[in-house]
């Protein structure tokens, strides 16, 4: 059982430094995959368990993975960012995706800013909502680890660890980006979800702005749907931020920009290869 460490070092918005420091930057990684159903005792007199519910479906598969480079202001490019359905696996006795998030700076920018950072998801895969968040932040000379376990109800799976009671429909940072491409926009417009990162409760309502639109990037040419964020805090949105993803209009539905504008100033991230 992971240790809950004492302090969390995570200023807002989930790790900023990958979601409005870095486009938003997140990655999806979905995995998608049929969950094998056992065999029961057909025999006279016996009454079969009823089937588990099936996996909300996903377009994307395990072993997934998508590269971006993210550029400041306009300038050459300040970071990459790597992006991956890890697997899907039973964890604490549910089966859940595990997304992973890379972010690192490069040269110039790393000379003057060295980031090293890594962000996990684990997300139930019947219901997408998150199960555990974690972050383990290296930037300069600073180390921080943050793990977040969540549930809707109690869980006695997780023995003593110290776990969050959350609405349902809860996402964490990264687990948020994979429900995002998994709705259909064409069907279901404006979406609601409550977002936690260990530290604070958000609102984000997300909106489809246009659809159908050719967009070029290093990692080829896509038709794409551009949705845009708005974070709330207790009612109110939060100042100066503003997120937009596109993405592309085939069965993978894959993230293929991010911008942010953010008090720091504008960051864009496009895909390069998957």
């Amino acid at each position: 059982m992971e240790r809950f460490p004492r302090r969390l070092r995570v200023t807002g918005w989930a790790d900023l430094r990958v979601w409005a420091a870095a486009a938003a930057l997140v990655v999806f990684a979905f995995a998608a995959g049929a969950s094998g159903l056992g065999g029961w005792n057909q025999g006279r007199g016996k009454t079969p368990p009823a089937a588990p519910p099936a996996p909300v479906a996903v377009p994307f598969a395990p072993g997934e993975r998508l590269e971006y480079a993210a550029s400041w202001n306009g300038t050459v490019t300040a970071a990459t960012f790597k992006l991956a359905v890890v697997e899907r696996r039973d964890f604490f006795g549910r089966m859940a995706w595990h997304f992973q998030a890379q972010a690192k700076t490069i040269d110039p920018v790393r000379m003057i800013f060295t980031l090293d950072d890594q962000f996990d998801s684990y997300t139930d895969a019947i219901t997408l909502e998150s199960r555990q968040y974690e972050a383990y932040i290296r930037e300069q000379s600073k180390h921080d680890d943050l793990v977040v376990p969540m549930s809707v109800k109690p869980d006695a799976s997780r023995g003593n660890a110290h776990v969050y009671l959350v609405l349902a429909g809860t996402q964490d940072p990264l687990g948020l980006m994979y429900r995002l491409r998994a709705q259909d926009w064409k069907k279901e417009p404006t979406l609601r979800l409550p977002v936690f990162d260990g530290k604070k409760f958000y609102e984000v309502e997300a909106t489809r702005e246009s659809s159908g639109a050719a967009l070029a990037v290093a990692g080829g040419n896509f038709v794409v749907t551009r949705v845009a964020l708005k974070v709330s805090q207790g009612g109110q949105e939060v100042a100066n931020l503003k997120v937009r993803i596109s993405f592309s209009e085939d069965a993978a539905r894959v993230p293929v920009l991010f911008e942010a504008e953010a008090p720091f100033g504008t960051v864009r991230a496009e895909l390069t290869a998957k």
